[in-house]
């Protein structure tokens, strides 16, 4: 028995009902891009950049 498209259409509708309903939403995904920036410029932060640049300069000068 060969289907119309109409009926073919439908039957994909339906499907792609059940499944977007039966589906829940996935939490928001943690994402470094979404975090960058947010920090203050505070002492505290601008130690926190010059530690880590030194260790990643140190790192690599050991390669």
């Amino acid at each position: 028995m060969e289907q119309t498209i109409e009926q073919r259409l439908t039957s994909v509708e339906q499907t792609l009902a059940t499944l977007t309903s039966t589906l829940k939403p996935s939490p928001e995904r943690k994402d470094w891009r979404r975090a960058a920036g947010r920090l203050r410029d505070t002492p505290f932060n601008r130690e926190v950049d010059r530690r880590g640049r030194e260790f990643r300069q140190q790192q690599n000068a050991e390669q």
